[in-house]
């Protein structure tokens, strides 16, 4: 085979290379943090008066992993109207969105076996009052 030939080979091998890595990222799904992301962005001064408000709390709610449940507890002088949700970063598809609803005791348990292993982040939004609070904790199942 002369040179000729072989330099037509390399660039068409090259070509098909690069058209199958086209091909192969256009067929990949991509998972979006958030449908409204842009709308979000726009009210973030908002979130961010959110977590400067659960920032300036003497006690603040936690929400802790054990064995199959989330235990969520807030302190006894809130009274939170709010919702938690369950985010998955891998896949938008598993998140869990609850309402907060806690006993006499301050606590709520939320069954946790069922869901995959891995990194969930926990979002609570909760408003007592007039005030609105955030708090984003990082669960590993």
């Amino acid at each position: 085979m002369n040179w000729g030939k072989s330099i037509a080979l390399f660039y068409s091998l090259f070509v098909i290379a690069i058209l199958s890595v086209v091909v192969f990222a256009f067929t990949q799904d991509v998972n979006i943090i958030s449908e409204d992301y842009y709308q979000q962005e726009l009210v973030y001064e908002e979130q961010i008066t959110r977590i400067k408000n659960t920032d300036n709390l003497l006690v603040r709610p936690s929400v802790v992993l054990k064995n199959n449940y989330v235990e969520i507890i807030f302190p006894k002088e809130l009274k939170p109207k709010g919702s938690i949700l369950f985010f998955r970063p891998s896949d938008g598809s598993k998140d869990i969105q609850l309402p907060i609803s806690l006993g006499a005791d301050g606590t709520q348990q939320i069954d946790f076996s069922t869901q995959l292993k891995g990194k969930w982040i926990a979002k609570l939004l909760w408003s007592d009052g007039d005030k609105e609070f955030y708090l984003e904790t990082i669960i590993v199942k």
